[in-house]
């Protein structure tokens, strides 16, 4: 195989980079989940975690931030739900929204896995330093602020 040439294209790299890493940390998520026989699949986990860390969310919000369609969303949250690991109340001003909430149990799987996660996060960001690392999440957060709407 041919070496690569970065600067012909930064941008293919970058986007390369980022696509290599999340496919790895991905990769490694879904294994611990399946070691760990959680009763949700990767994409409810993701919900779980918007949910416990944005509680009183709602449909629209989660459709909004993971670009996902707000058809798949409602399924994905009535199975939580019935899993009973998160609980929807009327929302306070708008009648057709509800607050999504995470129950103990959802709370239970929350803790786990973000605990997993901080692990492979640490292992991910060992080569970088505490500044470098801030500097990569504002960076990151800028690219997906300038992201064009799904």
């Amino acid at each position: 195989m041919p070496p690569r040439n970065p600067a012909a294209n930064p941008a293919d790299e970058v986007v390369d980079q980022l696509d290599a890493l999340l496919f790895a940390f991905r990769g490694e998520m879904h294994r611990l989940m399946r070691e760990a026989e959680l009763p949700v699949s990767p994409m409810e986990l993701r919900v779980l975690l918007h949910v416990a860390r944005r509680p009183g969310c709602t449909a629209g919000d989660l459709a909004r931030h993971s670009g996902r369609d707000k058809g798949q969303l409602t399924r994905l949250i009535q199975h939580l739900e019935q899993e009973g690991l998160i609980r929807r109340e009327a929302h306070a001003k708008d009648r057709r929204a509800q607050c999504l909430f995470i129950t103990e149990g959802g709370e239970a799987i929350h803790a786990r896995m973000r605990a997993e996660r901080r692990v492979l996060a640490k292992d991910l960001l060992s080569s970088l330093d505490a500044g470098e690392q801030a500097q990569l999440a504002q960076l990151l957060g800028k690219l997906r602020a300038g992201r064009p709407p799904a």
